[in-house]
């Protein structure tokens, strides 16, 4: 299923537009396999799975022996995270089809998307023996064999489907996810700089490898892989704005604003561009220039946290911390702002020892949050998960234990409180609570476990699970 190959995107459009006023007057008409296929995808693309459904019924009706159909019909349910039903319409497939390769390479997404990572390998390697041309089989099995550190097999498979389908190049970006989920940054860089002497023409290579030089903090090396992705698309936005990234690590910062400011002229709705010309003016010490880059990027997005924290950052800097409470205190209460924010502030108020002004932003959070449990262990486990943490495990701690005898968090704080003990280093209060936590909720022990991975590696925490079991 290649996705609209050969048509462009005023005929997806018309194709699609047409099929839903065919829909709207009830004349049912043929339409060409080859139609079909384009319109269910471009309506699945755009999430309209109402209308897919209504074209994938269509389709199966008018074509009942085509495999196509049927998968496009999977891939819809799969996006739509029906799951369950996904699963039983593959097992139908099976049993009225063939084996074939696009049935394995199905069943693969279908085991990722469901949590069985372990069997999409298998599957792609029967999908590949059935068809060792096909570029997108190829892409992902190259990934799979990346991702086992098996980097020359996955080069060569990588090549193949780039050399049968020039637009491959464009799904580079999960390799790069893939080195940088494994933090494997040496590999990244030579992987990356073998595929750009192999396609020096290849704008995602380049991309690909200045960021695996900025994993490195390579940053010289970075911009210059990034440079010449920019001479193969003067329009690449993107790398215009890893540039101005690279620089202001550097903290040469008239030239990363140089490049944020191109990055903007490219594309003004880049709220991130903007932000980060605020970022470079407020550390220039240029506050009313950072302040007239920041209130444009919360503009274009409200939830952009680089340029709130550098407003509150600015008011706080020139003796305005009501100012900058205040600016808070509205912010939040016109909608529930991201945990980045949050947790963003920790380190500020923590710095700036002003813990209550933190509690009166956390209290406004939670208020607004309908999956207040939820919210919570987010918060615990990400405190738990901070590299640094040993100040903001006590600030963590602090917070939650004005939640412990609230009734609707009776069976999930001392779980949170425990793992905040534990991964402290308070063993004797960590025990207390989740003995109490074991005693009243014992099935929550698994997701307890999940927030730290010492947590399952301690004797005392293994005993009392096992005592209370």
């Amino acid at each position: 299923m290649e996705e609209n190959e050969g048509y462009t995107d005023e005929e997806v459009m018309r194709l699609v537009e047409n099929f839903k006023e065919m829909l709207h007057t009830g004349e049912m008409r043929y339409i060409e396999d080859e139609d079909l296929e384009v319109i269910i995808e471009s309506l699945i693309g755009q999430m309209d799975f109402r209308t897919a459904t209504k074209a994938v019924n269509y389709a199966i009706r008018l074509f009942p022996t085509s495999l196509v159909f049927r998968l496009l019909k999977v891939r819809k349910l799969m996006m739509e995270l029906r799951l369950d039903s996904a699963g039983k319409e593959l097992d139908r497939i099976e049993q009225d089809f063939a084996p074939s390769a696009e049935i394995y390479l199905e069943r693969s997404f279908f085991s990722k998307l469901t949590g069985t990572d372990e069997k999409a390998f298998p599957l792609l390697k029967k999908a590949h023996k059935l068809d060792p041309d096909s570029p997108e089989i190829n892409l992902n099995l190259a990934g799979e064999y990346v991702r086992q550190g098996l980097y020359e097999k996955g080069f060569a498979l990588l090549r193949k489907a780039m050399d049968y389908d020039e637009y491959i190049e464009e799904q580079l970006f999960t390799f790069s996810y893939i080195f940088e989920e494994n933090e494997k940054w040496d590999d990244a860089v030579r992987f990356f700089h073998a595929l750009t002497e192999a396609y020096p023409l290849s704008k995602s290579s380049w991309f690909a490898l200045g960021l695996a030089y900025s994993w490195k903090r390579e940053f010289p090396k970075a911009i210059d892989a990034y440079l010449n992705a920019i001479s193969l698309d003067e329009e690449a936005s993107t790398a215009y704005f890893n540039i101005g990234n690279a620089y202001f690590e550097m903290e040469d910062y008239p030239q990363a604003l140089h490049y944020y400011e191109e990055t903007a002229r490219l594309d003004d709705q880049d709220f991130h561009a903007l932000s980060g010309i605020g970022d470079c003016y407020y550390s220039m010490n240029e506050f009313d220039k950072a302040l007239d880059a920041y209130h444009p990027a919360l503009i274009l997005n409200s939830d952009t946290t680089d340029a709130m924290l550098g407003i509150i950052n600015i008011l706080q800097e020139t003796g305005r911390a009501a100012e900058a409470e205040d600016f808070i205190m509205r912010t939040v209460a016109m909608e529930p702002r991201s945990f980045e924010l949050l947790f963003s502030l920790l380190n500020t108020y923590k710095e700036e020892q002003q813990p209550e002004m933190l509690k009166k932003f956390f209290d406004l959070t939670i208020s607004q949050i309908e999956e207040k449990d939820d919210f919570l262990f987010f918060f615990a486990a990400f405190c738990c998960n901070l590299k640094d943490n040993s100040e903001i495990l006590p600030l963590a701690t602090e917070l939650l234990k004005s939640y412990q005898y609230e009734e609707e968090f009776t069976f999930s704080i001392p779980y949170l409180m425990a793992a905040l003990c534990y991964v402290s280093g308070d063993y004797a209060n960590g025990k207390e609570y989740l003995s109490n936590a074991l005693l009243i909720n014992f099935e929550g022990h698994e997701r307890f476990l999940s927030m730290h991975p010492s947590l399952s590696e301690i004797e005392e925490v293994k005993l009392l699970i096992e005592r209370y079991r």
